[in-house]
């Protein structure tokens, strides 16, 4: 449903005159006109480090300076430790300051907000507070289950903080079950997908000719609970059926499985390490592989980039249904695991399958892209709609 259709702008109290701010639209955009409008708040993690929550803020920063001026409060936690966390609430601390000196002086219209997945968002609720003290329309992006799959207090909390406020999430189960746990206006919590986020490759999957042997990728930040260690059982469990089967791995290995990862990787034949990967790199991954295996079973998962990206270069998908996968996934795009099966027992199967028809695995991947295609151009209308109605200023 495009986002549009339920969201209206509520306009702000009129405080006072506007102050010209000192930071300039982007290239393209009236500066005059932005140099003179109220700003937008815009308040998450942004990278470093580099994840799917952190990408997707970048983006909706990236398209909303280039609507309206923009006002950045990053509050990414760097590192671990005590030092670290030392370290963040500090940072939060000026930024709640900054905040607040802003909603005196430049008097903002909208908040816009990627919220925590955790008790990160007891250090969002100042935040919200301020912006509905002084009547700014509020945006929360969920980019996870956290609190969907175990609703939480502070969650209950932060969102009664702010009962007008639009809700973006990442697809209709979301949608579904955030309305009812917190029970929401449904028209006020509306589907953005993270397929409108995500860069698109400069140039479709294509093989010169079809290998000998299978190729499966993994990419990802490499743990256990994003299942890594299934990952290598697929493989070697397909080898010992004679299947001709290869691995690529890529992604930065956690620091507390890493003795594991390299004792199954020294005993898996024809799999590839290739460390953390991106731009070119990361191409010449999807370049490299038929089919991409994500058995994860992170109890958090959203929406995953990766299994975007993978579409993307015409690359079928073997994944668990955990968050909005099940959304992400149909029996042209790969193929859906149910949470609680076993992940070897339905994957294999499916690798002999595309093993055996790899001759036409060309055509599939065109149909596969064609579709991704149209699906895309979908969610940049609803994308589109959405950052005009975040960026609007209300009539001063």
């Amino acid at each position: 449903m495009p986002i549009a259709s339920g969201l209206k702008r509520e306009n702000p109290v009129d405080t006072g005159p506007t102050r010209t701010p000192a930071q300039q639209p982007a290239s393209g955009t009236d500066a005059a006109s932005v140099g003179l409008a109220r700003p937008v708040v815009f308040l998450g993690p942004l990278p470093p480090p580099h994840n799917g929550f952190s990408a997707a803020c970048q983006r909706m920063l990236e398209l909303l300076r280039e609507r309206t001026r923009v006002v950045e409060l990053d509050v990414a936690k760097r590192g671990t430790g005590r030092r670290a966390a030392v370290a963040a609430l500090g940072n939060r601390l000026r930024q709640f300051a900054r905040m607040a000196g802003l909603c005196v002086r430049d008097r903002p219209h909208t908040l816009y907000l990627g919220l925590s997945g955790g008790f990160g968002q007891l250090l969002d609720v100042p935040f919200v507070a301020l912006a509905q003290w002084f009547g700014l329309d509020i945006y929360f992006h969920h980019h996870s289950f956290a609190y969907i799959n175990r609703p939480t207090w502070y969650s209950r909390l932060i969102m009664r903080c702010a009962p007008r406020a639009k809700h973006l999430v990442l697809c209709e189960m979301m949608r579904t079950e955030l309305a009812r746990i917190y029970r929401l206006p449904s028209a006020n919590v509306q589907v953005l997908p993270n397929l409108s986020l995500i860069d698109l490759s400069s140039t479709a999957h294509q093989r010169d000719s079809v290998g000998e042997a299978l190729t499966v990728g993994f990419l990802s930040n490499i743990t256990a609970a994003k299942g890594i260690f299934t990952f290598f059982a697929v493989v070697r469990q397909a080898q010992d059926l004679g299947m001709p089967i290869c691995a690529r791995i890529a992604g930065p290995v956690a620091a507390d499985i890493r003795a594991e990862f390299d004792a199954e990787l020294a005993r898996t034949p024809c799999v590839r390490y290739l460390g953390p990967v991106s731009g070119t790199d990361k191409e010449q991954f999807f370049h490299d592989i038929d089919v991409l295996l994500f058995p994860t079973t992170y109890h958090n998962e959203a929406s995953p980039l990766i299994v975007l990206e993978a579409h993307s270069y015409g690359i079928p998908v073997v994944a668990h249904d955990r968050g909005c996968i099940g959304s992400m996934i149909d029996a042209h795009s790969g193929l859906l695991v149910p949470r609680d099966a076993d992940f070897a027992a339905l994957a294999i199967p499916y690798l002999q399958n595309l093993d055996l028809a790899r001759e036409r695995a060309g055509a599939e991947r065109q149909a596969l892209l064609a579709q991704f295609h149209i699906d895309r151009g979908q969610a940049e209308a609803t994308l589109a709609q959405t950052i005009a109605l975040i960026s609007q200023s209300p009539t001063v």
